[in-house]
């Protein structure tokens, strides 16, 4: 008998609820945040050109509100349904066809954006596997320096950055943006840069969706001709902004704002405890002599073959990473898991390594936690 999508979405969810997950680019939203994504909200536009929306108004004010409170910013742009969209939104903003934009490589761990696909060139940093390389950094112009990177493990040296290159600074902070909001990463905005972009979905545990930060009004009004809807001018990379999205973004912005900076604290306790667990019994980590990272991730010091070997044998016995051997610990850290637990999975994932199974004690562990998180 064909499945229906329904029982297929009942399978997803008790499959990833009984699965340990350690992937760096997700994270859960909690019961009332996602309860937001499946309400009425879902299928309206809360614009005030239609008539019914006073209330999906006054949400998206407030969530705009919290935003500037919870980063210390004069503008916020809630709008982007994606933070691929806010890297669009830079480009558009300050660049123009042709023109060579400042970015970290992709085979660096930078966010691999297909700027040729918008005719635009590329200038790549020079760095030292996944840190920038401030000796060899020269000074040079560019209308636009876009920091983007997808894997990170400790701050970028923005301040040598902008010494050597003057043009427009944005900050992609798409991994690291609930560590920002907790204090316990590097602030771009106090650093020089002039805004702050990223998506909301990683360590910020809100559901999938973009946000441009600022407090320079000239960037803002540049972002605004992409984000905002225009009538006169006519819309850019944002017609419907989701209003359900908006909602359940603003639940979790009063969340970091009661909880943010415990949260974000025990994101890195928890990474180093995992990182050093598995480095001393026999699974190399990179960076050891740095403590392993300070943000939430960490990464296998293997080839990419065993990387990716280890990754299915792991994602068999439900601990999900990725195939190159990233790990991160937002997700679980969300969930209420501490250094404890850290030691119980680099534990499990030691057992994998050595050609163990530990399934089911992976499934009993991500039920308790999934369990009581969703309780709450």
């Amino acid at each position: 008998m064909e499945e229906k999508i329904d029982e297929l979405i009942k399978k997803h969810d008790e499959y990833r609820h009984e699965s340990i997950n350690l992937i760096p680019s997700e994270n859960v939203v909690k019961k009332d945040a996602l309860l937001a994504l499946s309400s009425d909200l879902a299928t309206r536009y809360g614009t005030e050109w239609y008539g019914g929306s006073e209330y999906a108004g006054r949400i998206y004010r407030k969530a705009t509100e919290l935003a500037k409170k919870l980063f210390n910013v004069r503008y916020a742009i809630i709008n982007p349904i994606s933070g691929n969209i806010c890297d669009l939104a830079a480009i558009f903003s300050f660049t123009k066809p042709y023109d060579e934009i400042a970015i970290i490589p992709k085979e660096n761990g930078g966010y691999p954006f297909g700027y040729k696909k918008f005719h635009r060139k590329k200038y790549s940093i020079p760095m030292k596997e996944y840190e920038v390389d401030v000796e060899h950094l020269v000074p040079k112009k560019f209308p636009l320096i876009l920091l983007a990177q997808s894997t990170i493990f400790f701050p970028l040296p923005i301040n040598k950055i902008k010494e050597n290159f003057d043009g427009i600074c944005i900050y992609d902070a798409s991994h690291v943006l609930g560590l920002i909001a907790g204090k316990k990463f590097q602030n771009p905005l106090e650093e020089g840069c002039n805004a702050i972009i990223g998506s909301t979905h990683k360590t910020f545990p809100g559901p999938q969706g973009g946000i441009v930060l600022t407090n320079d009004e000239t960037i803002y009004e540049k972002f605004r001709q992409y984000l905002l809807f225009d009538f006169d001018l006519g819309i850019g990379l944002i017609d419907n902004m989701h209003m359900n999205r908006i909602a359940s973004l603003a639940i979790v912005l009063e969340e970091m704002m009661q909880h943010g900076k415990k949260y974000a604290r025990q994101i890195v306790k928890n990474a180093k405890t995992l990182a050093s667990h598995l480095h001393e019994n026999g699974i190399a980590i990179k960076y050891v002599s740095r403590d392993y990272t300070e943000s939430h991730q960490i990464l296998l010091d293997m080839d990419k073959n065993h990387a990716f070997k280890f990754f299915k044998k792991l994602e068999q016995n439900r601990i999900f990473i990725d195939c190159i051997g990233r790990i991160g610990v937002a997700e679980a850290t969300h969930i209420g898991m501490k250094e404890k637990e850290m030691e119980e999975i680099a534990e499990m994932m030691i057992a994998v390594y050595e050609g163990k199974n530990v399934k089911e004690k992976a499934m009993e562990l991500a039920r308790k936690f999934y369990g009581n998180f969703y309780k709450k």
